[in-house]
């Protein structure tokens, strides 16, 4: 067990535990352990309180507990006042250290799991829905295959003693990590480090993470399901994760292409600003779920395998075709030309600064903290900033060159009416473009160069599928 101490005059005492386990630990056939083990614990009471009980005394301290499941973390969290402090840990201790294991709480969660899959996500979140799509299709035949939260099959298959299994043998005290930052008592990290001695003192057995198959071609997948709009992503498998040599400029390469949520990106630029295409277009080097509700990542989704992804959020139908020539377009013209010295000089003095925005709150700081124990590397913004200052322009482009490409894509499109626009992708039929508005010269040049922008690819890697067999079954 590691504890990761931040004492200071804070009011506020915040306390972050990451056990280094997680989805890709379910046994074969039981996706969603994981994430109903972690539910168990944060949702479902301890052996001395109910979950209601827990309830009734939390809410005078206004203080709740976040559960973040995710392949190879799983982390909870709080931040209470200081002089709520003891009151809180006592009950949190019992909650994490002596789950209450009650059959009504199991079935309560795995409804509220199930509904997530088939409501939450595959129902009212197309551009969650395709990201996790473009995950499953890369990650094929590998750990990560599954969704975090298993198939509406695997978790229909559960029982609470699968649960205690899971339980007894990933939370270990060897694979845990604590921060606590804030106002805590004097020598309160001594008592963490003997209350949790009660986990068994050992490492958890492990499934072996193996690298990720490259792909060999371009692959779609087409999700059919009722939407006023397309949402696309693709992406491929990438090598590169913090500590790579050439994850500083990587970094830089994606966030020049399309920063999450902001408007400096070439994508943002020449999707959105330009064409008026959707609200927005991103690309990312990490996992970064809920990107929509979101404007930073989350901490402790550490993974060993990740992939270079864009985020292209909903188009109108008529114009997916086009939208998804124009995305490859770009990503393209990244490959092949680099970063402009004014792309690279603005982005590199951007992100050495949003860096520190990024752990502005103590659970963000501690999250950071544990993170980069994880890879083996200096606190997150000396990282960052060291990083970035020894880049120049020529290493970016040539970073870019070894590790980006524009071909041997996963496409993933959620949206309604996507029969015909496989046809169109298969027989690379022209998409042209019309706008509402008069547009320069040099975009409706551009245009009719994008409209026949070819992407290869093979009737047999071009799948479309109903949305209601999207986590329906056990990959």
């Amino acid at each position: 067990m590691n504890v990761i101490a931040r004492p200071d005059s804070s009011p506020l005492v915040t306390i972050r535990l990451v056990w280094r386990t997680g989805a890709v630990q379910d046994p074969p056939g039981k996706g969603g352990a994981a994430w109903m083990t972690a539910m168990m614990l944060a949702s479902g009471g301890s052996r001395e309180l109910s979950f209601k009980q827990i309830l009734d005394l939390f809410f005078p301290m206004g203080v709740s507990v976040a559960c973040q499941i995710d392949k190879e973390m799983i982390a909870f969290s709080a931040e209470v006042h200081r002089d709520h402090f003891m009151p809180f840990y006592d009950v949190f201790r019992g909650m994490l250290l002596d789950p209450g294991w009650r059959e009504d709480d199991f079935e309560r969660l795995i409804d509220d799991a199930v509904n997530f899959l088939e409501v939450g996500l595959r129902g009212q979140n197309d551009e969650e829905l395709a990201k996790e799509v473009l995950y499953q299709e890369i990650f094929s035949g590998h750990p990560y295959r599954r969704h975090n939260a298993g198939s509406v099959e695997s978790l229909r298959r559960l029982c609470i003693g699968d649960l205690r299994q899971f339980y007894s043998e990933q939370f270990t005290g060897e694979s845990l990590t604590v921060g606590i930052a804030g106002g805590f008592p004097p020598g309160f990290d001594k008592l963490l480090l003997s209350d949790f001695r009660t986990l068994p003192q050992r490492v958890a057995p492990t499934q072996a993470v193996p690298p990720v198959r490259d792909l060999a071609e371009n692959e779609l997948i087409l999700v059919e399901k009722p939407a006023r709009g397309v949402a696309i992503s693709l992406g491929f498998p990438i090598s590169v994760r913090r500590g790579h040599p050439d994850f500083p400029a990587l970094m830089l390469a994606a966030s020049a292409l399309g920063q999450h949520r902001m408007s400096s990106g070439r994508l943002f630029t020449r999707m959105r600003q330009l064409r008026g295409l959707n609200y927005g277009d991103y690309a990312y080097l990490e996992y970064f779920p809920g990107g929509m509700f979101t404007l930073e990542p989350a901490q402790n989704m550490a993974r060993q395998c990740e992939i270079f992804q864009l985020w292209i959020r909903p188009v109108e139908r008529e114009q997916a075709h086009f939208a998804l020539r124009l995305a490859l377009h770009e990503l393209e013209r990244l490959v092949l030309d680099g970063l402009s010295t004014e792309e690279f000089e603005r982005t590199r003095s951007f992100l050495s600064k949003y860096v520190n925005l990024l752990l502005r709150t103590k659970v963000d700081e501690l999250g950071y903290a544990i993170d980069s124990a994880y890879y083996g590397i200096p606190p997150y913004p000396e990282y960052v900033r060291a990083g970035m200052s020894a880049l120049t322009l020529e290493s970016v482009n040539a970073a870019i060159r070894r590790h980006l490409r524009s071909d041997r894509l996963a496409i993933v499109m959620v949206g309604e009416g996507l029969a015909e626009l496989r046809e169109d992708i298969l027989a690379n039929r022209p998409s042209p473009m019309t706008y509402n508005s008069p547009k320069p010269d040099e975009i409706l040049e551009e245009d009719m160069l994008v409209q026949r922008r070819e992407i290869p690819m093979r009737v047999a890697c071009a799948k479309l599928l109903p949305a209601s067999e999207v986590f329906a079954l056990e990959p």
